[in-house]
């Protein structure tokens, strides 16, 4: 009797303890979440060229390699661009490796489409944030907003 009050006690304590979502869906769009897509594999390279670097001159990023996801890349044209006018799907993630001096990857800035907006972030391969996906965007629009652009996207205009 003893034993079978434990178990109940046990299957019980198991039964209520259970959750119908097992992980909180927005963690799948935090900086650790979005270093572990950026580092994923089945991206393809701006105009699927992963020897050139980018200058960077436009902007505050530096050198950089421009990739995308598979949902992305599907978006652009037979020219490696996004057509004027149209918008990047849902869940496109497009990443900047900006490097240093040294062609070494100093940090990756990377936008992300959910729900018809972007998540910016920038993050080093060490996992330190310089720039969360939890701050207001302001910053990364007011730059990203200048004439030309295709759906916040600047490359296409300078490249």
């Amino acid at each position: 009797m003893k034993y079978l009050i434990l178990f109940f006690t046990i299957v019980i304590i198991l039964i209520s303890c259970t959750k119908k979502v097992g992980k909180n869906p927005e963690l799948a769009y935090s900086d650790f979440a979005m270093l572990d897509s950026i580092n994923a594999a089945g991206f393809t390279y701006y105009k699927n060229d992963p020897n050139t670097f980018l200058p960077g001159t436009n902007g505050p990023h530096g050198p950089y390699k421009l990739r995308f996801n598979k949902i992305g890349f599907n978006a652009l044209t037979d020219n490696g661009k996004l057509p004027t006018g149209i918008s990047m799907p849902n869940g496109s993630l497009i990443v900047k490796d900006v490097y240093d001096g040294n062609n070494n990857i100093k940090y990756y800035a990377f936008m992300y489409k959910r729900s018809g907006s972007w998540l910016w972030g920038e993050i080093k391969p060490n996992k330190e944030v310089l720039y969360s996906v939890n701050r207001n965007p302001f910053t990364c629009i007011n730059c990203h907003s200048q004439t030309g652009h295709r759906d916040l996207v600047t490359t296409f205009y300078f490249h």
